[in-house]
């Protein structure tokens, strides 16, 4: 080969090497030109409270994104690898509070203490607003998504959301070193692993296991509406309250969700229609479960106006079962948080905490945590305040087939309890959080001749419901009676006012402080002449 050739087709390979970096260069641009910085796209404006809040979120076809592949890996300890995927965000404002991660094909948990070696259909992931464009990469976010996936992506966090870093059924923000990733495998586990990437640490929580979430079952024609009007039937034949809502036109709201009913494909669909046309009832106790899990429905914002945390500040040492909390200060006053009446063991050791409190200059009952339970409980508790019979609170039942057709008054009494009366000072705290059967217990304490009712108003709702299994999975809750105080006012949405009204805001209460109590206990040690301080004879036997 001459030096001429030589020179020739070296100049020639030259050209096709600056051809093909130009083309690779021009791929790689465009590539980087397909990228979305999620990051800038959702700047974080939250930050962790130590105060629990929950924030409301929203899902929009804007917050679906493609993402070319996706993984995570802390140290040794913990990687997940997925190829193509779709990925849904979860906002409160631009805030990403949850994402849902839907791969194209299972993708694999490469290393954990448990699971390792099985695929993963879908991951939801608790995050820091501040981290969503770390834990999806620009590289990999490729363009806006398929919308398809938001209801799924929904569904899944309302399975999801009663796990982790929520208050009141929404979303938190979390530590900004806290991750969570909840897998759903294809093997039907659900595998649970809580990080922190400060710690390096990753901790797998075996209880939910087992806790998948269940596939949406298919209909058979006409399924959605027999389903839609045992449900609507049920309602319109049971539910009293419609007296008390006349801006609810039932016979509307079938016309309306019906037709969307019988074109539902499956019982979570079903489900979200049925939940829909719930909610304009606006009652906290109406809800719709599909296997399992709660649906969307109405819910009010309510404060909670309580740091259980700060007692052990206020009070001192602070005994704890299920259910309930009490302890009693340096300077004798006694204190007994009952958080719950599903338990009728608790009763046992109410008297029991009861019995420590011998000898207290008074007495502070706390049943601001409590959302309700068994009234039948509570009524005994309260019986140890009590001096004489009374009558608390009434309902009526629906008693024909026109919505004001209400059966007569019923009465609902209280008794003392047989065995022991505490007489001394008792200041109760009530809020917003103490729903149901609680605020019939807030109706009985507020009978008692030493009570003293403080804090703020309760939930508002009472309804005595009966659980309809609609089929397919559906369980939908119906309330059937109309509750009334003493005096014989309904106290649906406007619930039961306290004696004396302690105003507070969230950030009034931290890991030492609760307005609440602390007004609670600074009126115990200074008693007025309407309000007398106790003696050693706090608590006597009646027999």
């Amino acid at each position: 080969m001459t030096g001429r050739v030589i020179i020739r087709l070296m100049y020639q390979t030259g050209r096709v090497f600056c051809l093909c970096a130009a083309l690779i260069s021009l791929l790689q641009t465009s590539k980087m030109a397909s990228a979305e910085d999620l990051g800038r796209k959702y700047p974080a404006s939250l930050e962790y409270s130590k105060q629990p809040r929950g924030y409301d979120s929203t899902t929009t076809k804007e917050d679906v994104w493609s993402l070319n592949s996706f993984e995570f890996k802390l140290t040794d300890k913990f990687e997940i690898q997925l190829g193509p995927s779709q990925v849904v965000l979860g906002r409160h404002g631009r805030n990403v509070l949850w994402a849902a991660v839907f791969p194209e094909t299972p993708g694999e948990i490469v290393t954990a203490d448990a699971g390792k070696g099985e695929h993963v259909s879908s991951i939801w992931l608790r995050l820091h607003p501040a981290r969503v464009g770390e834990l999806f990469r620009a590289s990999t976010v490729t363009k806006q998504g398929d919308s398809k996936w938001i209801e799924q992506a929904v569904a899944l966090a309302r399975h999801k959301m009663r796990s982790s870093w929520h208050q009141g059924g929404k979303p938190m923000v979390p530590l900004r070193e806290s991750l969570i990733f909840d897998l759903e495998t294809k093997a039907g586990f659900r595998r649970f692993y809580a990080i922190d990437t400060r710690q390096q640490t990753v901790k797998y929580v075996d209880a939910f296991r087992q806790r998948a979430l269940a596939v949406a079952v298919p209909f058979k024609t006409g399924v959605g509406a027999e389903i839609f009007d045992k449900v609507w039937n049920a309602f319109d034949r049971e539910y009293a309250m419609f007296v008390i809502k006349p801006e609810v036109d039932w016979q509307k709201l079938r016309d309306q969700f019906r037709p969307q009913a019988v074109l539902a494909k499956n019982n979570r669909e079903l489900a979200n229609v049925l939940s829909e046309m719930l909610a304009h009832l606006k009652d906290l106790h109406v809800y719709v479960q599909v296997d399992g899990t709660y649906v969307k429905g109405f819910n009010r914002e309510r404060q909670f106006n309580a740091s259980p945390a700060a007692a052990a500040h206020l009070i001192g040492k602070i005994n704890q079962v299920k259910g309930m909390r009490w302890g009693r200060t340096e300077d004798d006053i006694g204190y007994i948080a009952v958080d719950s009446l599903s338990k009728e063991t608790l009763l046992n050791q109410f008297e029991s905490a009861l019995k420590q409190m011998q000898g207290t200059r008074g007495l502070v009952l706390d049943i601001r945590a409590n959302g309700g339970g068994a009234e039948p409980l509570g009524q005994k508790m309260a019986g140890y305040f009590l001096d004489q019979p009374c009558l608390y609170a009434t309902h009526q039942y629906r008693s024909g087939p026109k919505h004001d057709d209400l059966g007569s008054m019923q009465k609902r009494r209280l008794i003392p309890s047989q065995d022991w009366y505490y007489r001394g000072p008792v200041i109760v705290l009530q809020g917003e959080k103490t729903m149901s059967s609680a605020e019939a217990f807030a109706l009985m304490l507020a009978e008692c001749p030493t009570v003293t009712t403080m804090g703020d108003r309760t939930a508002g709702s009472s309804g005595n419901p009966r659980r309809i299994d609609a089929g397919a999975g559906i369980i939908v809750n119906l309330p059937r009676w109309i509750a009334y105080d003493a005096a014989g006012k309904p106290f649906d949405t406007v619930g039961v006012q306290p004696d004396i009204r302690v105003k507070t805001t969230p950030p009034d209460f931290t890991k030492s402080s609760d307005p609440v109590l602390s007004a609670a206990l600074q009126r115990l040690r200074n008693p007025t002449e309407n309000q007398p301080g106790g003696s050693e004879e706090t608590l006597i036997p009646r027999k």
